[in-house]
């Protein structure tokens, strides 16, 4: 990668970036409101980091293929929405997906792989196609893209975790680097997926019942 794309690969790790990833918590509000402990969340987002976010990291990567050889990315969202059973977090990437869209739109009006997410009569992509398109048009290789996927959700949990159930920051900061650590054996192999069909099927049923449970009451801080 060029410099430029090394800082726009900072940039999207960067929870002060205008995209709205400050109103999710990455699953562990729903989660603490469904009765996990605190001491359970490390484990809970390394849980995370090799289902739910595995999947979503891989949905990137093959929309930056889509991206960079102009194919279109309707295949891609049906693949990741089938592998993404709680209509409830469907709909939070996909409100994160406009945000981020937003701003890619605003950044780089030019871009034919961004143009493409609101080609025809295409709806608002989830998040990690959005994300995939922003790295094709980039630079970003796959790579990158897998750390800064699972790093960004890995952070925004952990930035929840401190307004949910306050402690010392610098437990957060262990629990991002575990669960990270997670999914580093899998990173090469993430990055070389090419076809929407092989997007792995890594679902977290327990998780996606809380957040179907946290979609219907009005005692929330996050959108899930």
């Amino acid at each position: 990668m060029d410099s430029a794309a090394h800082t726009v690969a900072l940039l999207l790790a960067d929870a002060r970036l205008p995209s709205g990833g400050h109103a999710f918590s990455a699953g562990v509000e729903p989660a603490i409101q469904g009765g996990l402990a605190r001491h359970d969340v490390g484990a809970f987002l390394q849980a995370r980091a090799r289902t739910t976010t595995l999947v979503d990291a891989a949905t990137a990567v093959v929309a930056r293929r889509a991206g960079l050889i102009g194919a279109p990315y309707g295949p891609i969202e049906r693949a990741w929405a089938a592998r993404t059973p709680s209509r409830a977090a469907r709909t939070a990437s996909t409100d994160l997906g406009r945000g981020l869209l937003r701003l890619a739109q605003r950044l780089w009006p030019q871009s034919p792989a961004i143009a493409a997410l609101t080609a025809g009569d295409a709806l608002s992509p989830p998040r990690p196609i959005v994300l995939g398109a922003v790295a094709a048009h980039t630079g970003l290789d796959a790579e990158t893209l897998v750390r800064v996927a699972v790093y960004d959700d890995m952070a925004g949990g952990v930035a929840a975790l401190l307004k949910l159930e306050p402690g010392d920051p610098l437990d957060g900061v262990r629990l991002v680097i575990n669960a990270c650590a997670a999914v580093d054996p899998l990173i090469s192999q993430l990055a070389a997926l090419d076809s929407p069909e092989a997007i792995p099927a890594a679902s977290a049923p327990q998780a996606e019942a809380w957040t179907e449970d946290h979609a219907v009451t009005n005692r929330r801080l996050f959108r899930a």
